[in-house]
């Protein structure tokens, strides 16, 4: 804008002095040509005196008015070829000064108030760049909220904080059919907190876009000092804020759940080598088949627990290494574990195995990964069901490798989007009285150090719900994680030696 209006100007100076010379003396030729003219024969002197000072600065104008003045006395008034000083031709110059005068002066006002309405517009758009930018710059967008007909108004060039447009949200008038149910009600305790004690407006709420992403807007406004049913504001997208302020809750709680399970662990360590030693001095003494069962389950379960135990000391750093295991014996064994609590809860088990089911894992993790999905299907069945498993080996679709695959199938009340979202992240539970929301967190994990992937679908529908939880192994990854963890390690050892 600054540039355009700096090349018109430079324009008019260039024109200005050479139409003020031309202009008046072709009006005066124009009007000595065409008998129809001669009449009225200033008519076409004012129209030039009049349009170089419209478009002209004010001495070009002047010089028109003293150039029209000279060339009609001397072509019009005198055509013999002499100036003449006569009352008559003097009064007669004197009436074109004053009327050239007039149109110069209105030509001039006109200009400087073009100049001026151009200075301003151009003031207002760089004003509103700015806002722009800076609208774009701190993912925010500017409102105006009228009080009295409910509706909101955006300023142009705002961040679509919504994921809709902004033209769209303006044509409905209010934004908040975009927010989240749960959070209006704050909206509203806010507004009316606004409106009745003039307090700046503040509130936090969530917004779902289309894609499905939810997002955490911030809306600061306040009343303006003499319209007190109208407010101005700013909404911002704290989203990034808002998931570092979770990070950081969620370290802190995994930084005290750490804490406080090496604690346990090294306080379970006596208790446990105390029931292992009295479990072996009972399978000594027991002579019934199923008691020497019961016991030598026990057994197992206490030698898995010691395991865990011995892991959170050491931060699930592994001092094993992985062995072939058989996924299907070890499915087995943990349906077997539960099978008390599913008849209890009047829950069918299926287990469908098929093929070769051995892989080189690390099998205490692998057991506590299918224990957390088995006992989270149970819990999702409180009334009973059809829990139905399977096992066995499948491809990879990602890269063709031979894996194993197992399905946990439950028909329970199943979860809804918003829960399947946060369903791998600590401490998040739908079972508040009896979860802390580590579980499936712990055992993604476990997934993840095996180069696995877990998924799971659900539905919530009554004639068909329930979820199925997918986990597909790798047979050689794990092997070749730890053939390369030893050739590294003969590496150290070699450059040590040297």
């Amino acid at each position: 804008m600054a540039v355009s209006v700096s090349s018109t100007s430079t324009i008019r100076r260039a024109l200005g002095y050479p139409c003020a010379l031309a202009l008046p003396w072709l009006a005066v030729m124009g009007t000595q040509r065409f008998t129809v003219l001669h009449d009225t024969p200033l008519a076409l002197s004012f129209v030039a005196v009049a349009i170089v000072g419209l478009l002209f600065t004010l001495v070009p104008s002047l010089l028109a008015v003293a150039v029209t003045v000279v060339v009609y006395n001397y072509q019009i008034l005198e055509p013999v070829g002499h100036f003449s000083l006569g009352v008559q031709p003097l009064l007669r110059c004197g009436i074109i000064l004053s009327i050239g005068l007039l149109l110069v002066g209105f030509g001039e006002r006109r200009r400087r108030v073009s100049e001026r309405w151009w200075a301003t517009l151009q003031s207002l758009q760089g004003h509103t760049d700015a806002l722009a930018q800076a609208q774009q710059g701190s993912n925010s967008a500017a409102w105006m909220f009228d009080a009295k007909t409910r509706r909101t108004y955006w300023y142009p060039g705002g961040k679509e904080i919504f994921g809709r447009s902004l033209e769209e949200i303006s044509a409905i008038g209010s934004p908040n059919m975009f927010v989240l149910e749960e959070d209006r009600n704050a909206i509203a305790e806010a507004a009316k907190r606004t409106s009745t004690t003039g307090a700046p407006f503040h509130v936090t709420f969530r917004v779902p876009w289309p894609n499905g992403e939810i997002h955490w807007l911030e809306a600061n406004g306040v009343p303006m000092p003499g319209d007190p049913m109208t407010w101005r504001g700013v909404t911002t997208d704290i989203t990034d804020r808002k998931l570092t302020e979770t990070a950081l809750v969620r370290a802190e709680k995994l930084a005290a759940a750490g804490r406080l399970a090496s604690c346990i662990a090294h306080e379970l360590n006596n208790p446990l080598t105390a029931v292992t030693n009295l479990i072996y001095l009972a399978k000594s003494k027991a002579v019934d088949a199923d008691a020497l069962l019961y016991l030598a389950s026990a057994e197992r379960e206490l030698r898995r627990l010691a395991e865990i135990s011995s892991q959170t000391l050491r931060f699930h750093r592994q001092s094993v290494d992985p062995a072939a295991s058989d996924l299907a014996e070890v499915l087995g064994d943990v349906l077997d574990f539960y099978a008390g609590r599913c008849a209890q809860a009047g829950i069918q088990v299926k287990l469908e195995s098929s093929g070769n089911c051995s892989l080189v894992c690390w099998q205490t993790e692998l057991r506590q990964v299918l224990s957390t999905l088995v006992r989270n299907a149970i819990d999702a069945m409180p009334n009973g069901g059809t829990l139905r498993v399977r096992v066995g080996p499948t491809t990879a679709w990602r890269d063709g490798a031979a894996s194993l695959r197992v399905t946990i199938a439950d028909t329970g009340f199943g979860m809804s989007p918003a829960v399947q979202r946060q369903l791998f992240e600590p401490f998040f539970t739908t079972k508040a009285d009896v979860g802390a929301g580590l579980g499936l967190w712990v055992a993604s994990g476990i997934v993840e150090r095996h180069r696995g992937r877990l998924s799971v679908r659900s539905a919530t529908d009554p004639q068909r719900s329930g979820s199925v939880f997918r986990l597909v192994l790798p047979c050689a990854e794990v092997e070749q994680q730890q053939r390369t963890a030893d050739v590294e390690e003969l590496d150290v050892d070699h450059q040590a030696m040297r």
